[in-house]
């Protein structure tokens, strides 16, 4: 059974901010919003080089945190950096290594917030495999393409197991429902958790790709 939440976090004089927030059964949770106002300071512009070069450090720093806190997971964790705001989307084994991954990613200096999707993963029988996720991920990007055109340049997608993670910016809240409407009604996905943000007015030409 798929659900959707859409919670419009609030309104300023600027514009409106939208995060949306899909959640299936035991996937797991997700945490974190990102003020599409810091978001957007990651862009790859020669407004604001510096920002970029953050990013792509402290993405840096933030995978290096997860290698020496679980080895393991150097594979199986995605660590992403936008404006400062750090993402990791990924497996883990169970709650505990999930906590000593997040208290170590928080260690590192710089990061403005932490959003973290990592459910526990399935094994034996029920243990996902990577060649249909990698499949599924690639049919997902497929049909946002299809509805979305050049914007989806600004959405990162990981599959894990059968649910979706979308994340990124788009130009619209119309556009973050037709996203996450693609993913839900994309064949093999059971489940989407999205961590899409909408610029706020003045910014819209300015969206960027996340490091």
């Amino acid at each position: 059974m798929k659900r959707t939440i859409s919670l419009p976090l609030g309104k300023t004089s600027a514009g409106l901010i939208v995060l949306t927030i899909g959640l299936v059964g035991l996937a797991g949770p997700a945490w974190g919003f990102t003020p599409y106002r810091l978001l957007i300071q990651a862009i790859r512009s020669p407004e604001n080089p510096k920002a970029f070069v953050d990013d792509k450090r402290l993405k840096s720093q933030l995978r290096r945190a997860l290698i020496l806190a679980e080895p393991s997971t150097a594979i199986s964790v995605q660590p992403y950096v936008a404006g400062g705001h750090g993402y990791l989307i990924g497996w883990v084994k169970d709650a505990s290594e999930r906590q000593r991954i997040e208290e170590a990613a928080r260690q590192v200096k710089g990061l403005v917030s932490l959003a973290i999707y990592m459910p526990n993963q399935p094994t034996g029988l029920e243990a996902p495999s990577k060649t249909d996720e990698l499949k599924l991920e690639a049919h997902l990007r497929l049909g946002l393409r299809e509805k979305l055109g050049g914007d989806t340049q600004n959405i990162d997608v990981r599959i894990l197991g059968q649910h979706a993670v979308l994340i990124g910016v788009l130009r619209s809240s119309t556009q973050i429902e037709q996203a996450v409407q693609v993913a839900q009604s994309t064949n093999g996905v059971l489940g989407v958790t999205s961590f899409l943000s909408v610029p706020l007015s003045g910014d819209a030409k300015r969206i960027g790709i996340l490091r």
